[in-house]
């Protein structure tokens, strides 16, 4: 069995015998496909990240001679043309196959994501796992002797901040068991590396009290807010503060709970061939990891702390289909339930005859386990549907969205409470008008209520409603496209590692995650080349809806556009059309507000998805597509006399001439052509 680590020196072992794995750049080989954690590492990447960005001529065949190399010292009984089961080649390059457990660094985080309180039962069995997680650490960086190289420096920051996060996590845990002397013997020269991380400092601070230190505990918090003052300019967080005025006052918040039993700590580093696998992990992150939301998500957490300190909240979560919504909003609920919020989501069907008010009927559902019953006493509470009860239960809306408003006024006098209501585009009027009444019953209970909807299809009855909310504090958060790293790390857990791959993936789908990642999935099936000016099946369809929603004058307009390009001047766009005026402006104006164009500068519009482009070009009957390329030609000709290359594309395409034309001498369209070409 071969076991690889790389929280130190890269090393290999097989059956319990170190592995020469050879020459530095052929270490570095290894070590860069456990950086990619089981995924495919194309070969460009390779070449890129093994010279720095300028590979050799020979640069390729060198990597197909390291990797042949590896491969014999890993699997030294494998037969001769028989596939290698180790260091596989899986286009577009090669990947590492091997167990988690078999891998230090793979071992490392597996462990630190079954240290849950979901996954283990009690502080007691979570500090064992996460003994074992910290086990697998020597003395030295991860990937220490490739230091310099831009891939390892992010791989090994990256395991390094996630050591601290175990160090401190393990810390809280000592904590709930009243072991404080061992928190400060690991924490303080923890801090005194950090000075930057609050939570250790606050662990740290904790654990000195309960020693007796009030001084020194004080004396931690007040480094940590120098620090950052100093060198972030920033106030510290409000747990911070309320952990020090806590300590002043010798709160009894800070006292343990009832002891725990001891539990023994793991011994020192084991060998990497000596840890016992732990449960398996689980699948790489999907399209359910947030990415480059940052900043919305810190909006989304501001909006929640008001509520709770003020009352009712509201954030209005608006974006295009795939660019999202749902994933930021369970990241929101992931982090709240954290801090003691509970939550409950309610879902919008897209469907005709759906019962009234089903959003609601869901939010009932996610919360009628969160409160003991109610007694008989109380028929406030009767009008509420029952969940679990037939889809026609009729019940009487007025004493509806009184029971409602009791029953979560209630739940939030146990806590705060996140209430969603996802693809508000399709409610009933029964949602919004319970939407309505709960805005007004709930002001003051700490609630925050997110709604989440499509812009390009919000009915007058959503805009209505909006209006009718405008004195509750709201927050507006739209979504963009995600900027270009994170599409390239979304990228990365989808198998596209090229750089340049990336770039035209992330210019095609404008950074819609959903998009992305369905380009990604384009590419790996039917090659790079897919990634230039192919359609995943299902965008396409997604794609079209949004195009039928259109009138028929914008549809005409839109394809006249994309013949022109991803970018089209108005005026050209215009004299295509050869009509009035106005139904072209107005067109283009439908399209502006469905989202399926911009206005980069004036007199100009763009497609907000070179994807969308595509689809209405490539769903253009050939003949039409011909003499449509003909008569942008004919305009081009007229009005840019001496700009050749522009027209040149049309010129290949339309060999036809336009409508009461002459025909254009053969030479003098290949001229036209090839001056596209090279231009």
């Amino acid at each position: 069995m071969t076991a690889i680590g790389v929280l130190g020196p890269v090393r290999a072992v097989r059956d319990g015998t170190p592995v020469d794995l050879g020459a530095p750049r052929q270490r570095a080989v290894l070590a860069r496909l456990v950086a990619g954690g089981g995924h495919v590492v194309s070969v460009d990447r390779l070449v890129d990240d093994l010279w720095v960005g300028d590979p050799p001529p020979r640069a390729r065949a060198s990597l197909q001679v390291y990797v042949s190399n590896l491969r014999r010292v890993l699997e030294p009984h494998r037969r001769a043309r028989t596939p290698a089961r180790v260091l596989v080649t899986v286009a577009p390059g090669y990947a590492l196959r091997l167990p988690t457990a078999r891998v230090d660094a793979w071992r490392f985080e597996a462990a630190l994501r079954s240290a849950t309180p979901d996954a283990v039962p009690g502080p007691g069995a979570a500090l064992a796992v996460l003994d074992a997680a910290l086990a697998c650490w020597g003395a030295d960086a991860p990937y220490a002797e490739f230091a310099g190289e831009p891939w390892a420096d992010r791989e090994g920051e990256r395991l390094t901040r996630l050591r601290a996060g175990a160090v401190e996590q393990r810390a809280g845990l000592l904590l709930e068991l009243d072991r404080p002397h061992e928190v400060v013997r690991d924490l303080d020269p923890h801090v005194r590396e950090h000075p930057l991380r609050e939570r250790a400092a606050m662990l740290l601070a904790v654990a000195l009290y309960r020693l007796g230190r009030q001084a020194d505990a004080l004396d931690v918090l007040r480094a940590v807010r120098a620090s950052l003052a100093e060198q972030l300019g920033i106030d510290p967080s409000r747990a911070l503060r309320t952990l020090e005025t806590d300590l002043l006052r010798q709160s009894p918040r800070l006292e343990p709970a009832v002891p725990g039993p001891p539990v023994h700590a793991a011994p020192g580093p084991l060998p990497v061939t000596a840890v016992p696998d732990p449960p398996p992990a689980p699948p790489a992150p999907g399209p359910d990891q947030v990415w480059g939301r940052t900043a919305e998500l810190t909006r989304l957490r501001a909006a929640a702390d008001r509520a709770a300190r003020s009352g009712l909240g509201f954030c209005w979560l608006g974006a295009e289909a795939g660019a999202g919504k749902s994933t930021l909003v369970r990241q929101l609920a992931a982090t709240l339930t954290d801090a003691g919020w509970r939550t409950a989501v309610g879902t919008c069907p897209p469907v005709a005859g759906a019962p009234p008010a089903w959003a609601w009927r869901e939010v009932i559902a996610a919360t009628g386990r969160s409160l003991p019953p109610v007694g008989t006493g109380n028929g406030d509470l009767s009008p509420l549907p029952d969940p679990g009860g037939p889809d026609d239960t009729r019940y009487d809306e007025f004493h509806l969205h009184r029971a409602l408003a009791a029953h979560l006024s209630r739940l939030s006098g146990h806590g705060p409470l996140l209430l969603v209501v996802e693809d508000v585009q399709h409610a009933d009027g029964a949602t919004l008008r319970v939407l309505r009444h709960l805005a007004a019953a709930l002001t003051g209970s700490p609630v925050l209520v997110v709604v989440t909807y499509r812009p390009d299809e919000v009915t007058d009855d959503v805009v209505a409603a909006r209006a009718a909310l405008a004195g509750v504090p709201a927050v507006e958060v739209t979504l963009g496209g995600l900027d270009a790293e994170a599409v390239t790390a979304l990228l990365r857990r989808h198998g596209v590692h090229d750089t340049a791959l990336s770039r035209t993936v992330r210019e095609r789908s404008a950074g819609n995650p959903l998009f992305a990642i369905e380009l990604a999935g384009l590419v790996a099936a039917e090659g790079p080349a897919a990634a230039l000016d192919g359609v995943p099946a299902g965008l396409g369809h997604l794609l079209a809806r949004r195009l039928a929603r259109l009138p028929a004058d914008a549809r005409t307009v839109l394809r006249h556009a994309a013949l022109c390009g991803v970018e089209v001047d108005v005026d050209l766009l215009l004299a295509v059309d050869g009509g009035p005026e106005e139904p072209v402006l107005a067109g283009l104006e439908a399209a502006v507000a469905a989202g399926l164009l911009v206005e980069p500068a004036p007199g100009r519009v763009r497609f907000a998805h070179a994807l969308m482009r595509d689809v209405l070009y490539q769903g253009l009957p050939l003949l039409r597509r011909t003499r449509l390329h003909a008569r942008v030609l004919a305009v081009l000709r007229e009005q840019r006399r001496d700009d050749v290359a522009r027209p040149g594309r049309h010129a290949l395409t339309a060999p036809i001439p336009p409508a009461g034309g002459a025909p254009r001498p053969a030479g003098a369209q290949v001229q036209v052509g090839h001056a596209a070409a090279s231009g």
